[in-house]
């Protein structure tokens, strides 16, 4: 009997029920439906962190005292209200809107963990608008704050860098009026003074370190202090009129490599701003009649201006040909005066232009003095004329090639409106 040899065919080749899917389809399938659950187990932060174990810093301020760094905190007090400061909301009245940490160490991270001894809230510096520098640290050297502002993860390196001639603490205790936050409230005063007035260029952390590690190797940064005696540091003293002691900005202060070496007054660093063509706005008073008297009785918004800076070699030294050119309105005149009359204003033109040739001048004669390029010309003969640049670089001697540097200032200034009367009013009265 002869039996049959059936072949047996590779399960690739076995067919399968019409409709069912095949092995390969149902694990692709599996998976697909396992990965969202596995992503249930990857989700949140690695850092995580409740909000009520922080203490958010909103500024910092270091001294150098000892041969420590003294480094005090701004803390955002929780429990304080917001009435009696310029806002509304429950909470406690009484309670300052924030606290202060000072603390002590060789070096600021050490400072920095000495707050876990006395805050029940870990130091969270993510939300920081300002950092202020002791004179007494600027004169020792500010790189280590630098590196240590760029290093941390959590540190702001857009913070907003300001100077004290004394203790840089003190001044983070002040209260302010019309803000709770004292750090946002300093950072909105910079930023509209650059923006309105255009004495001192607010200066970020970062814009602070690529100036001094620039050809230049220097740069400006504003004072902020207290123009009382007495510091106001409780709820109840701001609650009058007038606060007898308030922050202000006053003289800008001049680094050159990592330490201050001076200071600009506000009318310098009102001709420094000219230079570097950092004008925004800016309101400029001056004598309408200047052939019948000095004394300043008119003055001009600026609303446009424009420098343009180029470095000419004569002979043995750099002149540097200055151009500023601005235009702008006449807001007040107590001189007797025609507007229609174009002389009238030509002469008015040239008394603005004196005046800001004058700034310039003064500016240039002190920061000369200083020998440190807080004017950018390094940056500026390094772009126009790179093989003397790189000989001065091989010769270590931009020093003394910036002493020897001669300015050239030409100021072109146009009064393109007169406000709403083309006469003064002491013009009307005469009549």
């Amino acid at each position: 009997m002869k039996q049959r040899k059936q072949a047996i065919q590779p399960e690739s080749d076995l067919s399968l029920p019409a409709g069912r899917p095949s092995i390969a389809a149902r694990r692709t399938s599996c998976l697909l439906l396992c990965l969202p659950l596995l992503s249930t187990l990857i989700t949140g932060c690695w850092d995580n962190r409740e909000l009520n174990e922080l203490g958010i810093a909103s500024g910092s301020a270091y001294d150098w005292e000892d041969d420590q760094w003294k480094a005090t905190y701004q803390v955002i007090n929780p429990s304080s209200g917001a009435s009696g400061m310029g806002g509304s909301g429950g909470g406690s009245t009484t309670s300052p809107p924030f606290i202060t940490f000072t603390v002590k160490g060789k070096t600021i991270m050490e400072a920095i963990d000495k707050t876990n001894l006395t805050s029940t809230r870990e130091m969270f510096f993510s939300h920081s608008r300002i950092t202020v520098l002791g004179e007494t640290m600027a004169r020792h050297g500010i790189n280590q704050i630098i590196d240590m502002f760029l290093r941390r993860q959590d540190a702001r390196e857009t913070v907003y860098v300001f100077l004290a001639k004394g203790e840089a603490g003190a001044i983070l205790d002040q209260l302010m009026q019309m803000t709770k936050n004292q750090g946002a409230g300093i950072q909105l005063m910079i930023e509209q003074e650059s923006r309105l007035v255009s004495y001192y260029p607010g200066v970020r952390l970062y814009e602070l370190a690529m100036a001094l590690s620039s050809e230049s190797g220097s740069a400006v940064l504003p004072e902020i202090r207290l123009t009382g005696h007495k510091i106001m540091d409780e709820t109840t003293e701001t609650a009058v009129t007038d606060l007898p002691s308030r922050l202000a900005l006053g003289k800008l202060g001049v680094i050159k490599g990592e330490k201050l070496i001076g200071w600009l007054t506000q009318r310098q660093a009102f001709g420094l701003s000219f230079i570097t063509d950092k004008i925004n706005k800016a309101t400029i008073a001056f004598p309408s009649h200047p052939k019948a008297g000095d004394t300043p009785d008119a003055s001009f918004i600026l609303q446009n201006s424009s420098t343009d800076v180029r470095p000419i070699w004569d002979k043995d030294h750099y002149v540097m040909d200055i151009h500023i050119e601005g235009s702008g309105t006449l807001t007040e005149l107590g001189s007797i005066m025609d507007l229609n009359d174009r002389a009238s204003i030509s002469e008015m033109e040239a008394s603005i232009e004196q005046h800001v040739l004058e700034l310039v001048n003064n500016s240039w004669t002190e920061v000369r003095k200083l020998g440190a390029d807080v004017t950018g010309f390094a940056l500026r003969i390094h772009r126009s004329d790179r093989k003397r640049w790189k000989q001065i670089e091989q010769n270590k001697s931009w020093d003394s090639v910036f002493r020897d540097i001669e300015i050239r200032p030409h100021v072109s200034i146009k009064i393109e409106r007169t406000g709403l009367s083309n006469k003064s009013f002491k013009s009307v009265q005469q009549k």
